[in-house]
């Protein structure tokens, strides 16, 4: 089962960026089912990291659109990239070093809630803002 599904109410109706949040939960919902199904610890460690690296891509791409466009929330929308990019990679590192109990039932309902928050708030505020221009 699927820790996060796609719905409506994550459409930013901003096809780029739509796109790669569609990519970022699949991409979740793979290590979710990779630990829900005790796979091995590198097959857990590859997906984690490429869900970092890809988000790391996700949020570049978003930022760049940002400067190119004028948007005014810029610096406080990085700040909320910073701080998820900072939590997935200490994520990677207690994984690392702690292995399977470094990754809780909580902490993917902390990253679930936290990816869902940002959709539904800032990137939808910033694909409007894009459209308006």
């Amino acid at each position: 089962m699927a820790l996060m599904e796609w719905r409506a109410e994550l459409e930013t109706h901003h096809a780029l960026i739509d796109e790669q949040h569609q990519a970022l939960i699949a991409c979740f919902n793979h290590l979710h089912a990779a630990m829900d199904k005790g796979r091995a610890r590198e097959e857990v460690r590859r997906t984690l990291m490429f869900l970092t690296n890809y988000t790391v891509q996700h949020f570049r791409m978003e930022e760049d659109l940002m400067e190119q466009q004028g948007y005014p929330d810029t610096p406080k929308h990085k700040r909320w990239h910073h701080d998820l990019v900072v939590q997935l990679s200490g994520l990677m590192d207690r994984y690392v070093t702690h292995g399977p109990a470094a990754l809780t039932a909580s902490t993917l309902d902390f990253l679930a809630g936290w990816l869902t928050e940002h959709i539904q708030g800032e990137d939808i505020r910033l694909a409007e803002f894009l459209r308006s221009r």
